[in-house]
């Protein structure tokens, strides 16, 4: 390798395409409703054997499918194999999604560690290699959580939103103290105590867990995929309009990311689901935003969640495992 290739530097933008392969996992665990039928099931099966592929195909075409990352349920890794065996044999990277896309505050402790432990299994059976990284079924993602995944040596979670461009190290803050009205004022007229310098690694002795950050901002599915049963679902916004919004806020970060850091780099993560982006009317969007970036040539780079991770502890001058 030439020393102008090592050189080289940076992009300004590393693209973090992650890919939440729900399937049927989520109608059994966060959008669990007694009304569901099987209409409503028959999505997450679209999701397992179409959507999925639909995906994988595009992401082929552009030779972006091995710098990737798809969090997927164990749930869905035991329930549709072939097609979870494809994404693996495409080099994408593999993320922990939960089993059942249960909600962290649907398990107690022991079963939340038990739930961790057997994906953790399923995984690595199926990639033969220590999974690094993990998100948190619909966000779901409280102390214990994090806990369990220091505990465990994850190299980062990507569940959070304490910045919207930027990797940091996940805070080990409790929650805010809520309001008890029964009280007199003075008992919560106090500040929160919460982490303000996102990237000074923890004390010594905790694990520096990295964050690459997600949330409700960042992806399809809740404009453009309709649940009977769910109430935050859109499902009929125009999919030109969400691709014009993500145009639109990887332009802004491209015009003002000094803000966020010096040097104008940023990451730029964007959440898809087979689900959603698998749909006719939703997956030729993707497509053209795909080549959208692409055509950004070498001022981009599409990243996996894992390198950009590891990366940010190499910054730092900290051993990533």
């Amino acid at each position: 390798m030439s020393s102008t290739a090592v050189n080289r530097p940076r992009p300004r933008a590393r693209i973090a395409l992650s890919f939440d392969f729900d399937a049927l996992s989520a109608f059994i665990g966060t959008s669990d409703h007694p009304d569901n039928t099987l209409s409503d099931y028959s999505t997450g099966v679209f999701s397992g054997l179409v959507g999925a592929r639909r995906l994988l195909h595009v992401l082929k075409k552009y030779n972006i499918a091995d710098k990737v990352t798809w969090f997927i349920p164990g749930h869905t890794m035991e329930t549709f194999p072939t097609t979870v065996a494809e994404i693996v044999a495409s080099g994408a990277e593999i993320g922990l999604h939960g089993y059942a896309h249960e909600g962290a505050t649907q398990l107690t402790p022991t079963q939340e560690r038990d739930v961790l432990i057997k994906c953790m299994d399923v995984s690595q059976k199926l990639t033969g290699k220590k999974v690094a990284g993990y998100r948190a079924p619909m966000y779901q993602i409280r102390e214990s959580t994090v806990s369990l995944l220091r505990e465990f040596g994850f190299l980062y979670d990507s569940s959070l939103s304490h910045h919207d461009s930027q990797p940091y190290f996940t805070p080990c803050d409790a929650a805010p103290e809520r309001i008890d009205y029964s009280k007199p004022a003075s008992s919560w007229l106090r500040p929160s105590a919460v982490t303000t310098e996102l990237h000074v690694a923890p004390a010594a002795g905790i694990h520096p867990l990295v964050e690459i950050p997600t949330g409700w901002n960042n992806e399809d599915m809740m404009a453009m995929q309709y649940f009977p049963h769910l109430v935050n679902t859109q499902g009929q916004v125009d999919a030109r309009v969400v691709e014009q919004r993500w145009k639109d806020m990887f332009l802004w970060l491209w015009q003002n990311a000094e803000v966020d850091r010096e040097d104008g780099t940023f990451v730029f993560p964007l959440l898809m689901h087979p689900d959603t982006s698998g749909l006719l009317h939703v997956i030729g969007m993707v497509e053209r935003f795909v080549k959208w970036l692409c055509d950004w040539g070498d001022k981009v780079e599409f990243c996996t969640f894992e390198s950009i991770a590891r990366d940010y502890l190499d910054e730092r001058g900290l051993k990533s495992v």
